[in-house]
């Protein structure tokens, strides 16, 4: 599982760890011996960070707005802003494009709910096609999964918590974030990787993260912009100095 934050470095019994949503959902996983107490104490001892968390998240919402989906407010493609170029026309099929630093969106009818709708469905298009794309292209450097007789089947969906997950038994699944497809290749990659490495590597020790190192050496730079732009690839906001 590709968490959006890594979790909070606690004790190691019990091994209980704490990681925050871009929501402000806390979320706490522990053994299922773990008692009442025992989570209260490490929520006790950990108060500041969680707070520091908190007031992170909120200082990110105060330099963004959310998106109306009107003409001429950009949106994120691949890492780029794209500015919606609005064209509404019954008698033509709704259809999008990308023309030079413009999301050219064809439309029967001109509404911001319309407008949401197929750039949703445009987006999820795109992300079966390039997510389908990257995974042949990064298949040859994963050795371990048997390509011939289990291949993982890709799955896409839209979630607030995580970039992907990955099922490691048979039929083996990779599932990755349709969000993805608003961050930069690189980052694209680095999340097919980071859930292909759990076919052997199912936790995030010491020995997982030397795999990743071993596929993409700079894999932290595309895991920490993952994070930093985490409230604005999952939710429909956009920076202020962007408007």
């Amino acid at each position: 599982m590709c968490e959006l934050y890594p979790p909070h470095p606690l004790t190691k019994k019990p091994k209980i760890s704490l990681s925050l949503t871009p929501e402000l959902v806390l979320k706490i996983k522990a053994p299922k011996r773990t008692t009442h107490q025992q989570i209260i104490a490490i929520l006790e001892k950990h108060g500041d960070w969680i707070l520091q968390q908190i007031n992170k998240q909120h200082a990110k919402q105060e330099q963004s707005h959310h998106l109306q989906f009107i003409q001429s407010e950009k949106h994120l493609f691949l890492g780029q802003y794209y500015a919606l170029d609005i064209i509404e026309n019954s008698a033509l099929k709704p259809n999008i494009q990308v023309v030079d630093q413009s999301l050219k969106i064809t439309i029967r009818q001109n509404t911001p709910q319309k407008i949401a709708y197929l750039l949703n469905s445009w987006y999820r298009f795109q992300a079966i096609d390039l997510f389908s794309k990257r995974l042949l292209l990064i298949k040859p450097s994963i050795s371990w999964i048997n390509w011939e007789k289990h291949p993982p089947l890709l799955r896409i969906k839209k979630m607030t918590s995580r970039w992907g997950s990955y099922i490691h038994h048979t039929p083996r699944v990779i599932t990755l974030n349709q969000h993805l497809i608003k961050a930069p290749l690189n980052c694209i990659d680095y999340v097919i990787i980071h859930e292909l490495c759990h076919e052997v590597q199912p936790n995030h020790s010491k020995k997982f993260y030397s795999l990743v190192s071993q596929i993409m050496p700079d894999w932290k730079i595309w895991q920490s912009q993952l994070q930093q732009k985490s409230a604005l690839l999952l939710y429909n906001t956009i920076p202020k100095e962007q408007n």
